[in-house]
């Protein structure tokens, strides 16, 4: 009968994974998803972000590139942050087996394998948690279970890929914590902890604070059935709290190098404030409005739909005749907190794990999806009589009128899905009660459910479908195509050119018709060293610097750099920029490839380290990007001839104030000057840029540039308007200015014959030798300071600085000078040793408890 029980929850386990997949399988063949069709789910950020950090993690794999430092990030920089919110999952060392042209297929499918586990994890929870006959109950595990892994949170959040390990370990962790409460095993529950936090820190904060609510939700309900004492709570609440600290501890070895390297970043910092604040963020009865077919959670606004029936299940034990009052306040306090997470300002900010939040507001709505399935089990097993019948019954009428009603008093759903909700919804309450209350045989009633299984798995896959059209677009083949054309640049660029040297683009994959983008990070992507990045965790004295120097800061994550603005780029060593257009000083070497871009060489671009002399010069602060670079300029060569200069105009505003035509007296030279526009804002507003009547690029708003190019044809004027609808301009602080390309060239060659001797650049490892007969020497290197940077000159201690707060000065001495650039992750290694002190303290105290439970059988024994 063990053996029979056992088997029976494995097959259960397998069926739930199996189905969910075939069912995925299924509807990516019907909606033409990767492998099978043009589409994927790669959409918003999953195609902005993830599709470049996957290539680079499969570079990283195969050994071409690093997680410990790489210069495709921005500037340079460590990549642990960035490892273990994006790619830490075990699911991606599936990489290995899939090609960069492959990656949809390889998204989709890992998508599917962790929904799959989901439901696999769910149902193991169901199973081990209630003392109940698996076969007897098979149905409504199996069913929750998939609801579980196709759930709306899952569907709709699969382009955050990283966030479903936190989905499928949830069940996990929470069956432990249960365990605790019940005086069963739970002694692998540190372990579970700390993999869910390796797998994704993210997601797993989540679930950790979650785990809290559900500590105290399984202790009450152990309360109401076996009286338990406050000294139960303060043991259970011990043995809780010590379990998680130490399954943090586990994770240290990776979770520690996270919060340092988040610490140089604003994102690093925790935002307690909002808890004060004790508003409302939305209207209670749209959560029941958007449990329909197809619904979409915002802010304010949640769906949690994981099943038409399961909500009904749910809702229905709470008015179960002769269910335990305290039972049904304590699941009604559960499913009413499970809304309120939602809607209130404190909790919404404590399930947002105190960050500020600007997109994918319902992070954490899989933990109130799992609380509706929970209740909802226990609401399909006491179902045992036909007193509940009724109540059930009513209770599916009444939600269903409810969904109806709330739609004409505020649509906000699609019709057809309120009431094809409302009938599936009457279908399978009917059969659920037919089968379970009508008196036929045997073989009628396993129709019955067969029937409602098949209404079930139809119910859940449609809403699947309905999403899936929502969070899914096509373009894998211009994905490859642009793959294909950007890989055969970049090969061509290093094969000819075996310097050192960065590498900037006008342009991305995915760019707007308005001119912006937000995919900077091809330098990861196709490994090479770059001046973009748009991650989680930036490091914000390079965005600073980048700011200062005209490419300006966009939300907390990453620098506009889709211009090139030649006097930044060439003493951050940019020597070939991307671009699909002329650029004035730029050599064009070769025409568009698949990428739509040529490749220009910068010929006045710095070497990435060179020896200047060390003045008392102090740069002026200054907000003007142009003056900036000529405060640098001036610090580096103690030249007074400055870069930029001024160009004349006149602003005409229109009579609204909204806008303005702007007359440019240009340089008489096309061939030595390079005129560039600077037009400040107060607040972003829809704006936009015109040359000569030519549209520019959209302006002052998400994601625009501030320094714009301006094509200089050595006419004596040129006409520039700037259209807006808000004003939102500071017309005083216009800027414009053209670039001497004689004085660049000029700073170049000093540069470049002040170049050191040898000078070798790894990501993590850079090596340089000077010979100086000079005391007053320094040593510039385009290399971003951190910490994380262990810096000797001939085997001691360098004394370093900064230049412009970010790129690295060094004091030489007079003679040979070898300076060797050493990078450790911070923190690495006391958290590697707190790890494995910690899994080894486990393992102990296993072993012991093994031993002491042996010796206690042994004595019973022997009595």
């Amino acid at each position: 009968m063990i053996l029979s029980q056992r088997k029976s929850k494995i097959g259960v386990i397998t069926l739930s994974g199996m189905i969910t997949f075939t069912i995925l399988i299924i509807l990516f063949a019907i909606k033409g998803l990767a492998p099978f069709g043009d589409r994927s789910l790669v959409v918003m950020d999953g195609d902005i972000q993830y599709l470049d950090f996957f290539s680079y993690y499969k570079d990283v794999l195969i050994g071409n590139n690093s997680i410990g430092y790489s210069f495709g990030k921005t500037l340079g920089g460590s990549n642990i942050a960035v490892f273990s919110y994006y790619l830490s999952s075990p699911f991606n060392l599936l990489l290995i087996f899939f090609g960069n042209a492959q990656l949809h297929t390889f998204f989709d499918l890992v998508v599917a394998l962790k929904l799959s586990l989901s439901a696999m994890t769910f149902a193991f929870f169901a199973i081990n948690r209630f003392d109940w006959e698996v076969n007897d109950n098979s149905i409504i595990y199996l069913l929750t279970s998939i609801g579980y892994g196709l759930c709306q949170y899952n569907i709709a959040q699969s382009s955050n890929i990283m966030w479903l390990d936190g989905v499928y370990m949830l069940p996990l962790i929470l069956l432990q914590i249960s365990n605790i409460v019940a005086h069963k095993k739970f002694w692998s529950l540190p372990l579970i902890v700390g993999s869910a936090i390796i797998f994704n820190w993210y997601s797993a904060g989540i679930d950790c604070v979650f785990s809290a609510v559900w500590f105290l939700f399984e202790f009450a309900l152990h309360s109401i059935e076996q009286k338990a004492t406050i000294k139960n709570f303060i043991q259970s609440t011990l043995i809780y709290v010590s379990n998680m600290i130490l399954g943090v501890l586990v994770s240290a070895a990776l979770f520690i190098p996270t919060i340092g390297a988040l610490k140089k970043s604003t994102r690093g910092s925790l935002h307690f404030g909002s808890l004060m604040d004790l508003s409302f963020l939305g209207e209670f009865p749209s959560a029941i409005q958007k449990y329909t077919y197809g619904a979409t959670s915002e802010l304010g606004s949640v769906a949690l739909f994981c099943g038409s029936i399961t909500i009904i299940f749910a809702m229905a034990v709470l008015f179960y005749h002769g269910v335990d009052i305290r039972k049904r306040i304590l699941f009604s306090g559960l499913l009413g907190g499970s809304l309120l997470i939602f809607y209130w300002n404190p909790l919404y900010t404590v399930f947002s794990l105190f960050q500020w939040v600007s997109s994918y507001h319902y992070r954490y709505s899989y933990v109130s999806i799992f609380s509706i399935l929970f209740i909802s089990v226990i609401g399909y097993h006491e179902l045992n009589d036909e007193k509940r019948a009724h109540r059930f019954f009513s209770t599916a009428l009444i939600f269903s009128s409810a969904l109806i009603f709330l739609y004409y008093c505020k649509p906000i759903n699609d019709l057809k899905y309120v009431y094809l909700t409302a009938l599936s919804i009457a279908l399978q309450s009917a059969l659920v009660l037919i089968a379970r209350f009508s008196k036929v045989n045997a073989f009628s009633r396993n129709i019955l459910f067969i029937a409602f299984g098949g209404l079930f798995l139809f119910d859940i896959a449609f809403n699947a479908n309905c999403l899936i059209n929502y969070y899914s677009i096509d373009g894998i083949s211009r994905y490859q195509s642009y793959r294909e054309g950007q890989e055969n640049t970049i090969s061509t660029i290093n094969s000819a050119d075996d310097s050192l040297y960065r590498i900037s683009q006008t342009t991305t994959r995915n760019m707007g018709d308005n001119g912006l983008t937000a995919n900077y990070n091809e330098g990861l992507s196709y490994n090479y060293a770059s001046i973009s990045g748009y991650t989680s965790s930036p490091d914000d004295n390079q965005r600073e610097f980048l700011n200062r120097l005209g490419y300006p800061i966009n939300g907390e994550n990453m620098c506009i750099t889709n211009t090139s603005i030649l006097g930044a780029d060439s003493l951050l060593g940019v020597k070939y920029i991307l671009s699909p257009y002329d650029i004035e000083g730029l050599v064009k070497i070769r025409e568009p490839d698949n990428n739509g871009k040529s490749i220009y060489l910068n010929p006045y671009a710095f070497p990435l380290a060179f020896t200047y002399k060390d003045t008392e010069y102090t740069p002026k602060n200054t907000t003007n990007p142009f003056e900036y670079q000529n405060e640098l300029y001036r610090q580096l060569f103690g030249l007074t001839e400055n870069l930029y200069t001024p160009v004349k105009y006149n602003v005409r505003v229109n009579d609204d104030g909204y806008g303005a035509q702007i007359q440019l007296d240009m340089p008489d030279d096309s061939s030595t000057l390079a005129v560039y526009g600077s037009v400040p804002w107060e607040y972003g507003a829809n704006s936009a840029i015109y040359i000569n009547g030519e549209f520019i690029t959209d302006y002052a708003c998400w994601l625009s540039p501030t320094v714009f190019y301006i094509p200089n044809d050595a006419n004596q004027s040129c006409e520039m308007e700037v259209k807006t609808d808000a004003d939102n301009f500071n017309w005083d602080m216009v800027q414009f200015y053209s670039l001497n390309l004689n004085v660049l060239s000029q700073y170049a060659k000093i540069a470049n014959s002040q170049r050191v001797d040898t000078l070798s650049v790894e990501n993590g490892l850079v090596t340089a030798s000077i010979s100086s007969t000079q005391d007053d020497e320094r040593l510039f290197m385009s290399i971003p300071v951190d910490d994380g940077w262990n810096i000797t000159l001939n085997g001691k201690k360098a004394e370093v600085e900064s230049i412009g707060d970010c790129l690295y000065s060094i004091k030489i001495t007079n003679g040979t000078n070898n300076i060797v650039l050493k990078y450790h992750i911070r923190y690495l290694k006391i958290g590697i040793l707190i790890s494995c002190m910690t899994v080894f303290g486990i393992i102990v105290m296993k072993i012991m408890r093994f031993k002491r439970k042996n010796s206690r059988s042994g004595e019973k024994k022997s009595i």
